[in-house]
C-alpha cells in the first residue's frame, strides 16, 4: 500500500493544470423551431471530479457491511475513495492479529476500481506498536495529494492526542511537532488551490474537554483559503458550520451504531463528493440506497412475483349468525422451479384462540398445499362483529445461489353467509327514521393492511334491507373534520364507498388487486358508488365504471356529529351480473376521511395522496390482506 501513496502523490500532484471549457451536446437543430430540451450546454466541466469517502468500519463492527459496501462504490466511478479511520478493530499490541486484521481490510479495499486512502483512527493506532505496523505497511500516516487543482490533506488525529488521553499523542514513529510542521509547509507550498479537502479521524473541535490548541493553530493555518473538513469517530453524522467552513463528521459504513435513522444521524453511507468550480457538493449516499444492474433480473422478478401470489385466501363457510368455533384457509402455490420454504405464525386477534404451534414446510416446483388454521371463541360471537387476526407469512427460495426471502401477512377472519333482513322499502331521502336500528357497528379497522383509525376521528354503524330484489343501505358516519367539495371528484372527499358483488361463484368470493380488477373489468360488474356530501366534481378515471355507479342511487345529509346516507342498488342490475335471480351477494363498505386542511394543498391530487384515511368493515378484498368471501350475506327463503 505504500507503493500505492507514493505512486498516488507522484501522479496527482503531477496532473496537469485544469482547462474550464464547457463541453458543447451536439445536436441537428438548426434553432428555428421548439426544441424538447433546456440546454445544450452539458452540466460537465474538465476540471469537475468525484471522489467518495467511506466512514468507520470498526467499534463494533457488523460483519459484511463495509465488505459488501466496496463494489457499490465501484458503481459510482470515483477518481479515488478516501477513509476517515478505524478501519480494524485493533486496540491491540498483539502483532500476529494485527496482522491477520489488516490482511482481512485489504481484501476488502481490493475489491476497489479506483485508488484507495488510508486515514489512521483510533483503532488503528493506540499505541506504539500499532504505529509501527501501520509505518511498515503503509509508510506515513499524514501526508498530502494534489489532484486537478485540489488540495487533500490527511492527517493522523492520534497524533493531536489518543483517545483514552486526550493530553498524550500515539507513540511510535511520528510526533505531533512534526505533523504541525509538516501542515504549516504544506499551506505555505500550495497557497491558493481550488479547494483544501482536510481529512482527520477524530472530531476534535466537537471534544470540549479536548485540548484544542492544536486545532486551533491548523485552523489558524488555513486562514481564509476555502476548505471543507471531513471526520469520523462518533458513528453520527452531524454537519457543523465553523470559520464559515462546512465540518462534516460522518456516520458509519458499518461500524458500531444503534441504526435509529436519518435522524438521529445514525445510518451506513459513503460520502460522494462532486467538485465543481463552486466547490464541492455533498451527497450522502445510504448503502442500501446504491444497487446494481442486478437489483432485479428476470429470474428475481419471477421469484417475488411467486412468493407474492403464493399465498392466498380460500372460501371456507361457517354456518349460523354466531361463531364457536371454526376453520379458516389459505392456499399456498410454487409456480417456480425451485422449491419453496414456507412458515407462518398465527395471531388470531383480540377475540380468537388458536392452539397450534408455528409451522413450516417446503413446497416442491408446482406443489400447492392448502392450509387449515382453526380457531376457538371464548364465547359466542357475531360473525359480522369478528376483530380480524393475521397470519404472517415467511417465504423463501433461491435465485441462482442467493437465498430470497419473501414476508407477507394475510388477514385472518372466519366468515360466515349472513342472512340478508327483508321488509318495506325505505324512501331514499337521508332520514333515517325508516330504520330503527343500524346493527353492523364500525368502530375500529377491518381490514389488517390499513392504518388503524381513532374512533374519536371516524365510525359508522350501517345496515342492509332487500325489497323486492332492490338492496337499501343506510349509515350513519361520526366525523370529527368534515370536508366536502364540489370542485374535488369523489375520491378526494368524505364519503362512503360501497360495493355490491352479485356474481356467481368462484368470481363472487375471490380476492382481485384493485388495479386489477379495474383493468379486467370486475368492477364494472359490480353496484358501486361513492356517497358523498355534495355534487362532485367529474372523475374521468370512473368512466367506466358508469353502469355500476348508475345502479346505485343516493342520499347524504349533514349531522352535527357527522353525516348520514342511504342508498338503493338495483336489483335489475344485480340480476344481471347474476346470470339470473341473485341469491347471495357480497357487499363491502368503506368510510373514506379526508383532512380538509391537507387536501386544500392538494387540489387536485388523487385520492391515494397521504391525508386519506379508510375505515373498512371487513378486509378490503382489492387490498393487500383480503379473506375469501368476507361480507357475503344470503336472500332470505333462498
Amino acid at each position: 500500500m505504500a507503493n500505492l501513496a507514493h505512486l498516488a502523490w507522484a501522479t496527482l500532484l503531477a496532473a496537469a493544470p485544469p482547462t474550464w471549457a464547457n463541453v458543447a451536446i451536439e445536436t441537428d437543430w438548426d434553432g428555428s423551431q421548439a426544441v424538447p430540451w433546456t440546454s445544450l450546454a452539458a452540466n460537465d466541466h474538465d476540471a469537475d471530479f468525484h471522489f467518495v469517502i467511506v466512514s468507520d468500519r470498526t467499534g463494533g463492527a457488523r460483519p459484511g457491511v463495509f465488505e459488501s459496501a466496496m463494489p457499490k462504490v465501484n458503481l459510482l466511478e470515483p477518481a479515488f475513495v478516501l477513509s476517515v479511520g478505524d478501519l480494524i478493530e485493533g486496540n491491540t499490541a498483539d502483532q500476529a492479529r494485527l496482522d491477520r486484521e489488516w490482511d482481512e481490510f485489504e481484501s476488502f479495499v481490493a475489491q476497489l476500481e479506483a485508488p484507495f486512502f488510508y486515514a489512521a483512527g483510533n483503532h488503528d493506532m493506540s499505541n506504539a506498536v500499532m504505529a509501527e505496523t501501520w509505518q511498515a505497511r503503509f509508510g506515513p500516516s499524514y501526508y498530502r495529494f494534489l489532484y486537478k487543482d485540489v488540495l487533500f490533506l490527511v492527517l493522523n488525529s492520534e497524533l493531536f492526542g489518543m483517545v483514552r488521553d486526550m493530553n498524550t499523542p500515539v507513540p511510535g514513529p511520528w510526533t505531533q511537532a512534526e505533523q504541525l510542521a509538516f501542515i504549516a509547509e504544506t499551506l505555505q507550498r500550495f497557497p491558493e488551490p481550488r479547494w483544501t479537502i482536510v481529512v482527520i479521524h477524530q472530531p476534535r473541535w466537537d471534544y470540549p474537554a479536548a485540548p484544542q490548541e492544536d486545532w486551533r493553530r491548523v485552523e489558524e493555518m488555513l486562514g481564509d483559503r476555502d476548505y471543507t473538513v471531513f471526520a469520523g469517530h462518533t458513528h453520527r453524522y452531524v454537519k457543523r458550520m465553523r470559520q464559515d467552513r462546512r465540518y462534516i463528521t460522518l456516520a458509519t459504513t458499518g461500524g458500531g451504531s444503534s441504526m435509529r435513522g436519518l435522524m438521529h444521524g445514525e445510518f451506513d453511507h459513503v460520502e460522494l463528493i462532486s467538485m465543481t468550480d463552486a466547490g464541492p457538493r455533498l451527497a450522502n449516499l445510504t448503502l442500501d440506497g446504491i444497487q446494481d444492474e442486478n437489483v432485479v433480473t428476470t429470474a428475481s422478478r419471477h421469484a417475488i412475483e411467486n412468493l407474492r401470489g403464493a399465498v392466498y385466501s380460500v372460501p371456507m363457510f361457517g354456518s349460523g349468525a354466531m361463531f364457536e368455533a371454526g376453520t379458516a384457509a389459505f392456499e399456498v402455490a410454487n409456480t417456480s422451479d425451485k422449491d419453496m420454504r414456507v412458515a407462518f405464525n398465527v395471531d388470531p386477534g383480540p377475540q380468537l384462540n388458536y392452539a397450534d404451534k408455528p409451522q413450516r414446510f417446503t413446497l416442491r416446483p408446482g406443489q400447492t398445499e392448502l392450509v387449515h388454521i382453526g380457531l376457538l371463541a371464548p364465547h359466542a360471537l357475531p360473525y359480522h362483529a369478528i376483530a380480524p387476526g393475521r397470519v404472517v407469512w415467511s417465504l423463501a427460495t433461491d435465485v441462482g445461489a442467493e437465498p430470497f426471502h419473501f414476508e407477507k401477512t394475510t388477514a385472518l377472519l372466519p366468515v360466515a353467509p349472513l342472512p340478508m333482513p327483508s321488509g318495506q322499502a325505505p324512501r331514499v331521502d337521508g332520514d333515517l327514521a325508516d330504520w330503527p336500528t343500524l346493527p353492523f357497528q364500525v368502530h375500529r379497522q377491518g381490514d389488517v393492511a390499513t392504518a388503524p383509525t381513532a374512533e374519536t376521528d371516524i365510525a359508522y354503524s350501517f345496515g342492509l334491507r332487500e325489497v323486492e330484489g332492490d338492496v337499501y343501505f343506510a349509515a350513519h358516519v361520526t366525523d370529527d373534520d368534515i370536508f366536502a367539495s364540489p370542485d374535488l371528484g369523489p375520491r378526494v372527499q368524505d364519503g362512503l364507498l360501497i360495493v355490491v358483488d352479485a356474481r356467481a361463484e368462484p368470481q363472487r368470493s375471490t380476492n382481485t388487486r384493485r388495479f386489477l380488477a379495474g383493468r379486467r373489468g370486475h368492477l364494472a360488474r359490480m353496484a358501486l358508488d361513492y356517497l358523498t356530501l355534495v355534487d362532485t366534481a367529474p372523475d374521468e378515471s370512473l368512466s367506466s365504471l358508469a353502469d355500476a355507479r348508475a345502479a346505485v342511487t343516493w342520499k347524504t345529509r349533514r349531522t352535527p356529529t357527522g353525516y348520514v346516507a342511504e342508498a338503493r342498488v338495483s336489483g335489475a342490475f344485480l340480476d344481471t351480473q347474476a346470470g339470473g335471480r341473485w341469491r347471495m351477494l357480497r357487499i363491502g363498505v368503506t368510510a373514506v376521511d379526508w383532512d380538509a386542511g391537507e387536501v386544500r394543498n392538494r387540489i387536485p391530487w388523487h385520492v391515494h395522496g397521504s391525508s386519506s384515511s379508510a375505515l373498512h368493515w371487513q378486509p378490503d378484498r382489492f387490498g393487500e390482506a383480503p379473506v375469501a368471501g368476507s361480507g357475503t350475506f344470503v336472500r332470505q327463503g333462498e
